[in-house]
């Protein structure tokens, strides 16, 4: 079953009504968008259980809807098997893509908050080579229903890297300072999702309820003291056969964080495997009102990386890292991705919760054969030889044809 898009589209869909002056913007729910939210859960289900099943990390947070985002500037240039793939990953069969670009565009807006105490900005961007013949129409595409930034680099100058890093620094309010270290010369474009959240909550911890306490694995051994913070009030909260777990709100309730705590003899991971589209509706549609209910939650702070290549891969995207993808809608220049590099930040403290995430797509050239393509578009060298005793006779480099 496939498990997809949000921890940050799940968390953040909860997460993710409700903060502003004027009246929030109200997603349109209709068959065939409440199917993609569905999805998109799903989808960020399955790749975090394909993460946690990759990594070893103690603590682990990836952005499904960062991800989600910048996939779905990827899949606009997408064509034939590679379209395919795109749409059986991100469970988009049935949809046009003008369909899945247009309930898009509304997620975004309707994600959008700016208000006293409560922040969610959603960015996206491509940045090419210079030179490099990219269609109008998949930029336009994305400019239109992504509100993508467009802007054309020289890659092989080391400011190109500045450029891009200081886009992501400013668009998560410098949580995450870079993405790049380098661009290979083979890069002909970087699509980059970049997505921040700043929440206070609803019923904020008081600081003087905090103390020292301490943290023990899933075997029962202690491992740290940390600054526990706890509240009493009413909350919703659910309970299964493997869990219980509690709906903190965000100011104006438009925001929460689920908080799942796995019975003792079941481990985190064991539980998240459980999980995908289907039932984490169902479970927190079964949440209810407990009144007076105490919760205590460790304050927590880290940051995040890895590439998700493998776990892209695993899900059914093989093909779009290799020499056989098919991009043909991006450039008449064959393209593959060459990584996907995920970064993510979260605080949690008493005041709220602060979250960022960037996600970019790397596509490079193709290593493909004669049959493929050669564009002369630059400086070259070419030689004149005698065949049967191999002698180069002329030689040398045209530098402007004209």
């Amino acid at each position: 079953m496939k498990k997809v898009a949000i921890l940050t589209l799940t968390v953040l869909l909860p997460l993710l009504q409700g903060c502003q002056e004027e009246p929030d913007p109200v997603f349109n729910y209709n068959l065939k968008s409440a199917e993609v939210i569905t999805t998109n859960n799903g989808f960020g289900l399955e790749l975090l259980n394909r993460v946690l099943e990759n990594a070893s990390d103690e603590n682990i947070m990836i952005s499904p809807a960062s991800v989600s985002f910048a996939l779905g500037m990827t899949y606009n240039g997408a064509e034939g098997n590679t379209l395919a793939a795109f749409e059986d990953v991100l469970d988009y069969d049935g949809l046009t893509r003008e369909e899945v670009n247009e309930i898009t565009q509304e997620l975004i807006h309707v994600l959008f908050t700016s208000t006293k105490g409560n922040l969610l900005e959603i960015a996206n961007s491509i940045w090419y080579r210079e030179g490099f013949p990219v269609k109008q129409d998949f930029l336009d595409l994305n400019t239109k229903y992504f509100d993508a930034r467009v802007a054309e680099l020289d890659f092989s100058n080391s400011d190109a890297v500045e450029t891009i890093n200081d886009w992501v620094k400013s668009k998560t309010h410098d949580r995450i300072p870079t993405i790049l270290d380098r661009i290979d010369p083979t890069t002909a474009m970087i699509l980059i999702n970049a997505l921040y959240f700043n929440c206070t909550w609803d019923i904020e911890f008081d600081e003087k309820d905090t103390e020292d306490a301490p943290f023990y694995n899933e075997k029962g051994s202690r491992i740290a003291t940390v600054d526990m913070m706890t509240v009493e009030s009413d909350f919703k909260a659910g309970w299964g056969e493997q869990y219980k777990a509690v709906e903190l709100p965000y100011k104006n309730s438009r925001f929460s964080m689920f908080l799942f705590l796995p019975d003792e003899g079941v481990t985190v991971r064991e539980l998240a495997a459980q999980m995908d589209g289907e039932s984490w509706n169902q479970w927190t549609e079964e949440f209810s009102t407990v009144h007076d209910y105490v919760v205590s939650l460790p304050r927590f702070q880290f940051s995040y990386k890895r590439s998700l290549k493998p776990e892209l891969a695993e899900m059914g995207l093989k093909e779009a890292f290799t020499d056989q993808a098919d991009f043909s809608s991006i450039s008449e220049i064959p393209l593959f991705i060459s990584d996907v590099i995920h970064k993510t930040y979260i605080k949690v403290n008493e005041k709220g919760t602060e979250a960022a995430a960037v996600t970019s797509v790397t596509m490079g050239v193709t290593s493909a054969g004669p049959g493929s393509y050669i564009r002369f578009d630059r400086p070259f060298l070419f030689a004149i030889t005698e065949n049967s005793s191999k002698t180069i006779l002329f030689s040398g480099i045209v530098s402007n044809p004209k």
